[in-house]
């Protein structure tokens, strides 16, 4: 049952995700509340209710029965993992500050609105860890809660999966965009470039 509690609320905070970010429901945004509130305000409150929406779902998530440890870190090793969570989340925090986090989090736009003026983002971010690998991101979250124990429960490796095919399914939609958006430019860059895992593309 608590398997089937995890993946349930996996699932509607993928759904809910993924379905809020798709141009189809941008487009229902712009019909009932105007094409200013789309352009200028729906990503920030986009972002803030994903913030609430995973904090309440992983909030039961953790409250759910791990079940019987399949695996411990051996006491003298567990600083190993200490070190790699502490990498992971250095590696997390850099993968945030590659890009613009006014735009990411909708803070830029609203800018825009108030001060009048009309920014640009057509640039394609392929520098740095994104010249090698498409997604830097999924590949720090992915690491960040790998290395955020020592104790490796049934649980654990279900929230993982989950982890994973969320991510798997979000670069699907995300890449649908992407060429939408830059066109030959990306489909060329997907070309020369792994998808979040090396050798993967």
């Amino acid at each position: 049952m608590s398997y089937i509690i995890v993946i349930f609320l996996w699932f509607i905070f993928g759904l809910q995700h993924s379905y809020l970010a798709r141009p189809f429901f941008k487009e229902r945004i712009k019909k009932y509340l105007g094409v200013t509130f789309e352009k200028y305000f729906y990503r920030f409150f986009y972002f803030i209710s994903q913030c609430i929406v995973f904090y309440f779902c992983y909030d039961i998530i953790k409250s759910v029965d791990p079940g019987e440890p399949l695996f411990k870190v051996p006491e003298n090793y567990v600083w190993i993992v200490y070190l790699f969570n502490k990498i992971s989340n250095i590696f997390l925090i850099i993968t945030v500050f590659h890009f613009d986090i006014g735009r990411f989090i909708g803070l830029s736009d609203m800018l825009n609105f108030f001060t009048k003026k009309e920014y640009t983002y057509n640039k394609l971010n392929n520098y740095f860890l994104y010249k090698h690998i498409r997604h830097p991101m999924y590949l720090a979250i992915i690491f960040t809660y790998f290395f955020s124990t020592s104790v490796y429960t049934p649980i654990f490796f279900v929230n993982l999966i989950c982890i994973i095919m969320y991510v798997e399914i979000g670069l699907y939609y995300e890449e649908k965009t992407l060429v939408r958006l830059f066109k030959d430019e990306y489909i060329e860059y997907r070309k020369k470039t792994f998808r979040y895992l090396p050798f993967v593309r």
